[in-house]
């Protein structure tokens, strides 16, 4: 017999395929956890993008000098339910049955002495510096807060996923 180059065994083969397999596979889940990531990113953002407009339209109504932003108190409260759809923009609209969409919860709520009844937590919402204090003297309670929640309910999580945006106002 002579000595020459032996061929691969079938044991050899095997061992090689089972790395190549766990190889795959581990490329796989990082491809899997990636798109599951960047679908919770969007869905984030598109609520942040929703609480953002909510507040900037609110802002652009601007504060009532008379009552000081009176105007503001049929907004405390509010809910609106917003869908998105592949199909581009969010709408108030409910797509068709069968559609695939996210629903989005906004809530608006508005704080301030102008609003009776609005400050629902007693001193500790009244935050820092306080809603209450006076921005010109001898008029007290001409400062509102205004917070935007935008909520969803997020496959494979617990609970509501919330963003939340707020800003102060006065006339």
């Amino acid at each position: 017999m002579t000595s020459g180059s032996r061929g691969v065994t079938l044991l050899e083969v095997m061992a090689t395929m089972a790395v190549m397999l766990l190889g795959t596979a581990a490329a796989m889940t990082v491809v899997s956890q990636t798109s599951f990531s960047n679908r919770r990113t969007l869905t984030a953002n598109q609520a942040g993008m929703l609480a953002e407009q909510t507040l900037e339209s609110l802002r652009a109504q601007g504060c009532s000098q008379e009552p000081p932003c009176g105007n503001m108190q049929v907004w405390d409260n509010q809910r609106i339910i917003y869908y998105q759809t592949a199909g581009g923009e969010p709408t108030r609209t409910a797509p068709a049955a069968g559609t695939i969409m996210r629903q989005y919860e906004v809530a608006i709520d508005v704080d301030g002495l102008p609003i009776v009844g609005s400050i629902e937590g007693g001193a500790p919402s009244l935050g820092e510096p306080l809603v209450t204090r006076e921005l010109i003297p001898g008029q007290p309670g001409n400062v509102i807060n205004v917070r935007v929640s935008v909520s969803w309910v997020e496959p494979n999580r617990t609970g509501r996923q919330v963003v939340v945006l707020q800003t102060r106002m006065s006339p």
